[in-house]
């Protein structure tokens, strides 16, 4: 059964919604999209998450944010940044690596 709306559509829930659907889904947006939530929104997936995007992505939680452009360029800015492995942890780049900080301190 389709449903086809020449116009515009609202719909108001009062108090829950909820959708189940057996085989697969899809949402197609001509030009925006917007999803708000007030609280919390969780995503989850069985296997895998992709998230595909033309241009860019960014990733902002208050003044931290992650940047990743098309060309490849990846920025990550933070007041303070971490990282964190139960393994090693590998830099390699074909150009140079340059740190900079008021001390910069190694093992």
């Amino acid at each position: 059964m389709a449903e086809q709306i020449a116009g515009s559509r609202d719909i108001v829930v009062g108090v829950n919604d909820a959708l189940a659907v057996v085989g697969d889904s899809s949402v197609r947006i001509g030009r925006n999209g917007s999803s708000r939530v007030e609280n919390n929104q969780t995503v989850s997936a069985g296997k895998k998450i992709v998230v595909l995007a033309g241009d860019s992505l960014e990733l902002v939680c208050g003044a931290a944010s992650i940047l990743m452009k098309k060309d490849g360029t990846v920025v990550i800015r933070g007041k303070d940044i971490t990282l964190e492995a139960s393994g090693k942890i590998s830099a390699k780049a074909s150009g140079d690596v340059v740190i900079k900080g008021s001390k910069v301190t190694q093992n």
